[in-house]
């Protein structure tokens, strides 16, 4: 039996499926990895009642019966163009002002994870977090809303972080020196995508980074090294301790190798998130497990498509 594309939408919790497809043109979902919010455009002819600011979607896709839930998202913007075609605008996180609003916090003694606790509580956020292998001795939040903190360390620890479905999202995505097991994993094959394209880049493959601090309670330069082998990374920075020193040059390495090989590709909808590990396969020198950055999904009446962008 042939699988046909399909989708549910729920509006504040009430399914209005049936009422949109009479004259739904397009539904289009972009899924970013980090800190940028998820996207959610509809488009629709006839009557289709124009819904409010802030009004909560609930998207589900896939083929027949079988629905997997995409994400929560609130509208932003609603355009009604020739007084016929509507145009909604949602994104996947109410970037609220409270979590955009400046503070000055000094977290002491304290995991990683636990300073996204703090900060999912006061935003009444659920957390998604593996960082409590990751302790900090003392880090300031000067002036800094919630979000650009977060940010800050995201870039600084090399992880993943996000707001989707009301939960703070802040995870590693290397852990172990290798991909994060606990990240969605996606096996594709090159037969079955509609375009592929693999880039590979001229950037240097570091295979070690080194930290170079000054050891202020016992004045001296110390140093210590994550990875083997040349070329070496140089990291310098004020570190407050050893741990702090190797974890930053641990992440630092990552960031450098991040991206030797890019590329992107297209196929017959699947739902897949941005965060995730794809494993392909099936190609002719470029086998092997990427980080998935974005994806962007497209339902019509022609049928599901979706599209990749990924590195290693």
């Amino acid at each position: 039996m042939v699988k046909y594309p399909n989708f549910k939408l729920l509006a504040n919790d009430k399914d209005v499926t049936s009422t949109l497809q009479k004259e739904l043109i397009s539904i289009t979902f972009k899924d970013e990895e980090n800190d940028n919010a998820d996207e959610l455009t509809i488009k629709v002819g006839g009557e289709f009642a124009r819904p409010q600011y802030k009004d909560e979607l609930k998207l589900y896709l896939g083929y027949g019966d079988d629905l997997v839930y995409c994400g929560l998202f609130r509208v932003q913007t609603t355009t009604r163009n020739d007084n016929n075609i509507l145009t909604i605008s949602a994104t996947g996180v109410n970037f609220s002002s409270i979590l955009k609003e400046k503070r000055d916090i000094t977290y002491e003694k304290i995991s990683i994870k636990d300073i996204c606790q703090q900060i999912a509580s006061r935003n009444n956020l659920k957390i998604k977090s593996d960082f409590d292998d990751v302790s900090i001795l003392s880090i300031a939040q000067s002036n800094e809303s919630d979000l650009h903190f977060l940010n800050r360390l995201a870039k600084n620890y090399n992880a993943i972080f996000n707001i989707k479905n009301d939960t703070l999202i802040f995870t590693h995505k290397i852990k172990d020196d290798k991909k994060n097991k606990d990240l969605p994993s996606y096996t594709v094959s090159a037969d079955e995508v509609s375009t592929l394209s693999i880039k590979h880049s001229n950037k240097t493959l570091y295979k070690s980074c080194k930290s170079i601090w000054h050891d202020t309670k016992e004045n001296k330069t110390k140093e210590i090294v994550v990875g083997v082998g040349e070329p070496v990374l140089i990291n310098k920075g004020n570190f407050k301790n050893e741990a702090e020193a190797k974890s930053k040059a641990q992440a630092k390495l990552e960031r450098a190798v991040q991206g030797l090989v890019s590329g992107s590709l297209s196929m017959a909808g699947e739902v897949i998130f941005a965060g995730g590990t794809l494993n392909l396969v099936d190609t002719l020198e470029d086998d092997g497990e990427y980080r998935i950055k974005s994806v962007n999904h497209s339902f019509t009446s022609s049928g599901w498509t979706i599209s990749l962008n990924f590195e290693n």
